[in-house]
């Protein structure tokens, strides 16, 4: 099928919103992507960017899960493994403790262009009077 018979991928009729206090947010899905690839790649099925989408993906998780520190997205951002400290954990009440542990988290730093790109988006973001 092609994209022309097709409704815009970020259009703010779609089935993907929700309401918020101040604006209807609208939340970007892997299909939503995988339609601008091919839109920007015309030679591309929606299939193949679909999978082209899935396999960056995959690389970033399999990165991440095989004990590398971080992943830089080059003017995108940097998604990172902090490791948290041993603490105690358990049930308070019942005074039960449990080994102390400790755990990677993965965190996103996002780079200063897009930082300043969300700002930009911000500013020029029309405000709903309530």
């Amino acid at each position: 099928m092609h994209a022309e018979n097709q409704p815009s991928p970020f259009s703010t009729n779609s089935s993907h919103t929700t309401k918020t206090s101040e604006k209807t947010a609208r939340t970007l899905t892997r299909y939503d992507i995988a339609t601008a690839i091919m839109k920007r790649v015309p030679a591309l099925s929606r299939r193949e960017a679909q999978r082209i989408f899935e396999c960056a993906l995959q690389e970033i998780a399999d990165a991440l899960s095989k004990r590398e520190e971080c992943v830089k997205l080059h003017e995108f951002g940097t998604f990172v493994i902090r490791r948290k400290a041993n603490r105690q954990g358990g049930n308070p009440p019942a005074k039960e403790g449990a080994p102390p542990r400790s755990r990677r988290t993965l965190n996103f730093r996002p780079s200063v262009g897009l930082k300043e790109k969300v700002e930009k988006g911000q500013a020029q973001a029309p405000r709903r009077k309530p």
